[in-house]
């Protein structure tokens, strides 16, 4: 599954994942692309408070993050 919030700020990238993740299965890969520049500190916090796993997140480009979540049993 993919999430685009490519243009979005904060909080809307972190909301349209959780939505995602209430129709994804247990061990389902997201794969998240933002524009906001809070979005990589975002997603780490929400990750830890949440429960899911950040398998990844490519900082690379400080204008376009792309992050990959695996949803887990909460």
């Amino acid at each position: 599954m993919e999430v685009n919030n490519d243009g979005l700020r904060c909080p809307m990238p972190i909301a349209r994942l959780g939505q995602m993740l209430l129709k994804a299965k247990v061990g389902d890969l997201l794969t998240v692309t933002a524009t906001d520049p809070p979005f990589p500190s975002d997603i780490r916090a929400w990750c830890r408070m949440t429960g899911h796993t950040l398998v990844s997140l490519d900082e690379s480009d400080p204008r376009h993050y792309v992050a990959v979540i695996r949803k887990e049993e909460r």
